[in-house]
């Protein structure tokens, strides 16, 4: 059992000095409480041992043991992991317990000797991981704290090496508050001299903006563009959020280095700050967080709640004060990081009305503002598809008219929500199929001359649920454009599917298309008259040319609109292709 807990609980070999270090600095709080001028000191020795194998004695004057409760944490550690993570959430001999068994993912045997404070006695355990051990009192003068004795297992040399064992005490115990040094017994290295900027008293009056940035640059190895203190009281928490100088995505994880009273506990601790804040990177450490068994992640209680809560508070704050105070570095921030806030803004109203008018689109008249969308329209207009957006944006910047691409993340729910924040302006969904209404008909006599040509169109386009239409509208170099609902481009994508699926999902999606209630015409292509090519079909004569210049008009629309084709509309462009080849060559 004692055996598979160790397997079970942690993640890495590596984890075995982090437990002793956690193990030492609980016994040394624990002494000082009673000893209020005790100085701790933790030591790591290590060598090598005459049948090849190595040895790490680990030894801290914390507190120390007593015989019952060197059998209390052996009770513990026999218990079940779901105990285990009672214990060591509640109770000082629970921890030490649970994190000595990350000892026999290492060791085939650990040999425990302490004398506890309130003891003259030393009390000595050996203990396999089959369960067995043997107890025994010893004589002689021992000084209060505890000493740990582990030998590598056959292929575990390499953790017990010196400088492995130095990389594992910096990367565990760098903020660790007593000295924690390292020796082969002829070199000895303290490892963790001086404490961080950000847990000095008042850091924030006596430590420069430069300071911070260059402590950031040599902790994560980036040249980060800004610095945010986090506090909370909740969970005693302190710590420093460094801003990203590059965008980050909104999937990507950004994982932060926390510390549980200045232990490392993770490096990947993802669940500490709310979704929206993946523009930072951050140092943590908290002193009342609750870790898990494995002190690889916290509960997911209403404490880390809380303290998720208040450390975005402390963003929340520094979003405001830039927006109130320093609009040059609001605006490089904005710039890298837009993202970031339209999540924010999505649910937080004072943020969206602070920012909105400074967050970035993509409009059909390029890359603007909101501000300079307001400053010109009085109807904000937006598709809520990028396929939408990709169906209209040229017709509509050829017509001075502004639409934006609500097809991004967040971005139609911000442009839905303007005119509650903003009533004089009026917001409207844009339907590809209405912008073609807007277009300039043709005349009784122009109509009477395309008569014959929608004909052929309309025969050419009728088997792939395509009408014709052909008005005025610019730009003038635009032969043609299809335009469909957000329902048949759905439509388009289950028949596309379809074509390669086997034949039982085939019927499937068949029978989901036909429930989906689109007309059979989900598609329109509308002729520019004012085009040249479209003005020589017209007039042309020839209805097997015009039906094929049609088909390739088709397709080249469709392919304007980034529509992926299906095997027939891959199949007319091939003959398209084919046929003008041959008849460019007659």
């Amino acid at each position: 059992m004692i055996e598979l807990l160790s397997g079970h609980l942690y993640s890495s070999p590596r984890v075995y000095i982090r437990e002793l270090l956690q193990n030492g600095t609980d016994a040394i709080r624990a002494r000082a409480k009673q000893q209020p001028d005790f100085a701790g000191e933790i030591t790591l020795e290590v060598f090598a041992s005459g049948d090849g194998s190595r040895t790490l004695i680990f030894e801290d004057n914390g507190v120390g043991l007593t015989e019952a409760e060197v059998h209390q944490f052996l009770a513990i550690i026999g218990e079940s992991s779901k105990r285990a993570d009672e214990m060591r959430n509640t109770d000082f001999i629970g921890r030490f317990g649970i994190g000595l068994l990350s000892c026999f993912v290492v060791s085939d045997e650990i040999v425990v000797i302490s004398r506890s404070v309130h003891s003259d006695k030393a009390v000595e355990w050996r203990g396999k991981p089959d369960g067995t051990y043997t107890i025994r009192l010893l004589d002689g003068e021992f000084t209060p704290g505890t000493r740990i004795y582990l030998r590598s297992k056959l292929g575990y040399e390499e953790y017990f090496e010196l400088a492995t064992v130095k990389d594992l005490c910096r990367h565990y115990g760098a903020l660790l508050p007593y000295p924690v040094t390292v020796s082969d017994g002829s070199r000895s290295q303290t490892i963790n001299e001086g404490k961080p900027p950000w847990l000095l008293p008042n850091w924030q009056q006596t430590v420069s903006r430069d300071a911070m940035l260059d402590y950031g640059r040599r902790f994560f190895g980036e040249n980060f563009i800004d610095f945010i203190p986090l506090h909370s009281e909740v969970g005693d928490v302190q710590g420093i959020a460094f801003v990203l100088p590059h965008r980050a995505s909104i999937a990507a994880k950004t994982n932060h280095q926390v510390y549980l009273k200045q232990m490392l506990l993770s490096e990947n601790v993802e669940n500490i700050l709310p979704e929206w804040a993946f523009f930072v990177k951050c140092i943590i450490n908290t002193n009342d967080l609750l870790p898990t068994a494995s002190r690889e992640e916290f509960y997911e209680d209403s404490k880390l709640a809380a303290v998720r809560d208040a450390l975005g508070n402390c963003l929340r704050d520094y979003l405001i004060y830039l927006a109130e105070h320093d609009l040059p570095r609001l605006h490089k921030l904005i710039a890298i990081h837009f993202l970031s806030i339209k999540a924010l803004a999505v649910q937080d109203d004072q943020l969206y009305r602070l920012f909105i008018k400074w967050l970035p689109f993509e409009t059909s008249q390029g890359r603007l503002t909101m501000e300079q969308i307001l400053e010109h329209n009085a109807v904000i207009r937006f598709t809520p598809s990028l396929d939408e957006f990709r169906q209209i944006s040229r017709v509509s910047a050829a017509q001075s008219m502004c639409v934006i691409n609500g097809g991004y993340v967040f971005d139609a729910e911000l442009i839905e929500r303007l005119s509650d924040f903003f009533p004089e302006y009026s917001v409207e969904r844009v339907d590809p199929l209405d912008i073609t209404e807007s277009f300039e008909d043709l005349n009784t006599a122009e109509q009477q001359l395309v008569f014959q040509f929608l004909q052929t169109a309309d025969a050419a386009l009728q088997s792939f649920g395509c009408k014709a239409e052909i008005k005025k509208f610019l730009p003038l170099e635009l032969p043609a454009l299809y335009s469909t609902s957000e329902e048949a481009t759905f439509l388009r994508s289950v028949e596309r599917t379809q074509e390669d699926a086997n034949p039982l999902f085939a019927s499937v999606l068949g029978t989901l298309g036909a429930a989906f209630g689109v007309p059979a015409a989900h598609g329109q292509l509308c002729f520019n008259f004012h085009n040249p090519v479209i003005a020589k079909l017209v007039q042309s004569g020839d209805p097997a040319l015009q039906r094929m210049a049609v088909e390739m008009i088709y397709v080249q629309a469709l392919l304007m609109g980034h529509h992926p084709l299906n095997h027939r509309e891959m199949k007319l462009l091939n003959n398209g292709l084919f046929n003008l080849i041959e008849l460019g060559m007659r």
